[in-house]
């Protein structure tokens, strides 16, 4: 009861908390723009189209980062940080707000919507990327060219370096593509469409170029130092198999630490084999029943998620687990799919040691296995995220280690 007690308690404060920083979105911008329009003496009627635009568009960005939060589709530890967002979010829309007094195209406006998308996902950064570049267009009117020219670039930003890539990797080749999409994309809508060359044509957006590749490399810095490299820390101590979790684990219940041990090797191995993040999915192995542990009536699973949060374990393994144990969603994600797959493998080859079979025909089990998770009418796997190419990689990987399942017995 009291364990059911926390948890309601823990769900109403984060609906509080989700609640007060959907509200400092939805007034950031037209609160900021409200101000802005007020010192430049703008016309009721252009005060009510930018109040109005703005409060649309912060109601646009609020679904759009509640359906990241709900489907938990943030990026590195994100969804429990999220106050990384907002302060970054308001520091942005403060200056798009201020942009309003400087010239065009000195503002480093890709590079805040590049801060955001790191903070939050790809998506949600393009639709902050959306209100900060409406911003001067609402406030004070500047041409709808410069407005595409901002938004293109955000776009290509956030494309170039989040989309299908992780920030762990180098970012030269996708800032030098961003600064000549940048330079096409300048000449195209503005220089072309001008019959005079004023220095300012050229000093502003060369300006403005710098700053968004330095803001640029500078968060990416700061990312990778004090997130990534932080969370890459925490998982060696995670994985290491003399940590405490699973030294009580050894001597509470020897086959279960058997079967994690072997079950976050084969994860090890597919996530290498993969490409997925190894050390993920091995503490992923590791972990996946640690629920066991438990002193209470919570089943295995539930459990589990309880203890890797109670030992603040990085999001993104808590993610996994959450899902490992959610029988109940639409479509189970690769990483939870792949440690189902180890785990039942790893689990029946002990079954069957256990009862004494001495020539197990591990290809043909593992078919077995795969087919009933996957290929079955009631599989746990029936939608699974995996690939098919994946499965083959899977299957003939699980295959090749006929000697380590001998080491089993």
């Amino acid at each position: 009861m009291a364990e059911n007690s926390v948890n309601k308690t823990q769900k109403k404060n984060k609906k509080n908390s989700f609640f007060i920083y959907e509200l400092v979105i939805v007034c950031a911008c037209p609160v900021f723009g409200t101000a802005v329009m007020l010192i430049e003496g703008c016309t009721a009627t252009t005060l009510i189209k930018g109040i109005t635009g703005g409060f649309v568009l912060s109601a646009a960005l609020c679904f759009v980062l509640y359906r990241a939060v709900r489907s938990k589709d943030l990026l590195y530890d994100n969804l429990v940080n999220m106050n990384r967002f907002m302060i970054s979010y308001a520091a942005c829309a403060l200056i798009a707000a201020l942009s309003v007094f400087l010239p065009e195209f000195i503002v480093p406006v890709a590079a805040l919507g590049f801060i955001c998308a790191v903070f939050s996902n790809a998506c949600s950064g393009i639709f902050c990327s959306l209100i900060f570049c409406s911003m001067p267009l609402l406030a004070s009117g500047k041409s709808f060219e410069f407005f595409l020219f901002s938004f293109s670039t955000c776009l290509a930003v956030i494309l170039l370096i989040l989309i299908g890539r992780d920030i762990k990797e180098k970012i030269v080749v996708p800032v030098v593509i961003f600064s000549l999409a940048y330079i096409v994309l300048y000449t195209a809508l503005i220089v072309l469409k001008r019959n005079d060359i004023v220095p300012s044509v050229i000093i502003n957006p060369i300006v403005g170029l710098i700053l968004d590749d330095a803001v640029i490399c500078l968060t990416v810095y700061g990312v990778r130092k004090n997130i990534i490299l932080a969370n890459e820390e925490k998982y060696d101590r995670i994985v290491d198999p003399e940590h405490p979790l699973l030294t009580e684990l050894k001597e509470k219940d020897k086959r279960e630490y058997k079967r994690s041990i072997h079950t976050a090797y084969i994860c090890d191995r597919l996530a290498d084999k993969l490409g997925f993040e190894r050390a993920l999915m091995k503490g992923a192995g590791f972990y996946h029943r640690i629920g066991v542990l438990a002193n209470n009536n919570m089943n295995i699973a539930d459990a589990t998620v309880h203890m890797v949060k109670r030992e603040n374990f990085p999001w993104p393994l808590v993610k996994i687990l959450e899902q490992y144990g959610n029988e109940s969603m639409e479509e189970i994600p690769p990483e939870a799919s792949l440690l189902c797959i180890a785990d039942t493998v790893i689990n029946e080859i002990l079954l069957r040691m256990e009862k004494g079979e001495e020539d197990i025909d591990y290809e043909k089990l593992i078919d077995r296995v795969i087919n009933s998770l996957i290929g079955s009418r009631n599989g746990k796997l029936q939608k699974s995220g995996l690939k098919i190419q994946h499965l083959y990689r899977i299957r003939k990987y699980l295959k090749e280690e006929k000697l380590y399942y001998d080491f089993l017995r």
